[in-house]
């Protein structure tokens, strides 16, 4: 499969990435914004760089799946959680979640319309993302 990158940043919550129902993706499939700058980690004992730790910028679901594109968006956070809520959102595929607001992510403030810049590493045009 080729890499899944954000090609369009719409606002903190919502984007677009380069794979779509022809790379196999489907609705409320996840996907795993990376930061590229991972943390290098070392050997104690030698100081030898044994890895790199890739840090997440965030989670973002297939929204609206078309062939070669996705509109992913951030999941609902927030509102009132029950038992009951939890068995209706489960056992119909097709309700969607109305509690709660979406979760705003940290983007490039220069590519989208507002916004505030709130790290050193916001998400980017081009950021690579991993289907979970």
């Amino acid at each position: 499969m080729k890499k899944i990158k954000i090609t369009k940043i719409v606002d903190e919550t919502t984007f677009i990435i380069n794979v779509g129902l022809e790379d196999g993706i489907e609705e409320k499939d996840r996907f795993e914004i990376l930061d590229a700058q991972g943390e290098e980690i070392k050997d104690p004992d030698n100081d030898e760089v044994i890895g790199v730790l890739n840090t997440s910028k965030g989670i973002i679901i297939a929204d609206t799946v078309y062939p070669k594109m996705t509109i992913a968006k951030t999941r609902i956070i927030g509102g009132n959680v029950t038992l009951a809520s939890d068995i209706l959102r489960f056992s119909n595929p097709y309700l969607k979640e109305t509690s709660g607001h979406p979760e705003e992510l940290l983007v490039e403030e220069s590519q989208i319309s507002g916004g505030l810049k709130r790290s050193t590493n916001p998400i980017q045009i081009g950021d690579e993302v991993t289907k979970l």
